[in-house]
């Protein structure tokens, strides 16, 4: 099974650019490059049309979309899934949507599954599946689909996208709907909040909140270490982590 990856821009094409100077074509490369290595750890053939900043295209091969769809071509790829941020004039635009090329019936499947996994994920308004014009989900000969994460012009959510914990989270959502798409188990991260760390622990909750806030983190093991005594360096660097989740939802 061989899934093409495509991280939308790139280079020279920055993409959307957020009102706080947040570029499109980091974003859909991190995403892309975590859902690369979630993939691969399911077993699959991962194709990147880039995985640096870079542009696409070459002096044989000058268009740049095309570029990218000849990267999934070439490679045979059973699917391709090209990674955006959405942008809007109206800062108040919000959410995920999933668009597909009427060219096949999987492809369909392939955006309603991703959808329906995205937003379970990352919990943004649900926009819906829609059938678009694109040239890449146009161009290329397998089922394809292309994939709006957040409204980068949206403030919030360009703060969102900025965050590793919410990146992490769209990758896993559109690599879920990959695998349910191809019959595999979708991971489910949620099970190991902790290793240390049970269900049954009094202060479970709370520390699975602060968690999905990014105020506290585990070691390289993802050991939380419950009951053992803080420093005050570890006390400063949670403040400070709650500073900014603070900032963030004040803005």
């Amino acid at each position: 099974m061989k899934v093409c990856i495509d991280p939308g821009h790139g280079g020279t094409q920055p993409g959307a650019v957020g009102p706080g100077g947040t570029m499109e074509k980091y974003i859909t490369l991190s995403v892309a490059l975590i859902l690369r290595d979630l993939l691969k750890q399911k077993g699959i053939n991962v194709i990147m049309t880039r995985e640096t900043d870079k542009d696409v295209r070459t002096r044989q091969q000058p268009n740049e979309l095309q570029a990218r769809c000849d990267v999934a071509n070439k490679a045979g790829a059973d699917y391709f899934v090209s990674i955006h941020c959405n942008a809007s004039n109206d800062a108040r635009a919000q959410g995920t949507e999933t668009w597909y090329s009427a060219k096949d019936n999987k492809s369909q499947v392939l955006a309603n599954n991703i959808q329906r996994e995205l937003v379970k994920q990352i919990q943004r308004a649900n926009r819906g599946v829609k059938i678009g014009n694109y040239y890449v989900t146009n161009s290329t000969k397998m089922p394809a689909v292309l994939v709006e994460l957040a409204f980068i012009s949206n403030p919030e959510e360009e703060q969102l996208l900025r965050s590793d914990e919410f990146k992490r989270k769209c990758a896993l959502g559109i690599a879920n709907g990959i695998l349910v798409t191809i019959g595999k188990e979708p991971i489910d991260e949620v099970k190991k909040l902790f290793n240390d760390v049970t269900t049954n622990h009094w202060a479970y909750k709370d520390i699975e909140k602060l968690k999905k806030l990014g105020v506290v983190k585990g070691d390289n093991n993802n050991n939380f270490n419950p009951d053992k005594p803080v420093t005050r360096a570890e006390v400063a660097t949670m403040l400070s982590r709650l500073y900014d989740v603070l900032k963030r939802e004040i803005k």
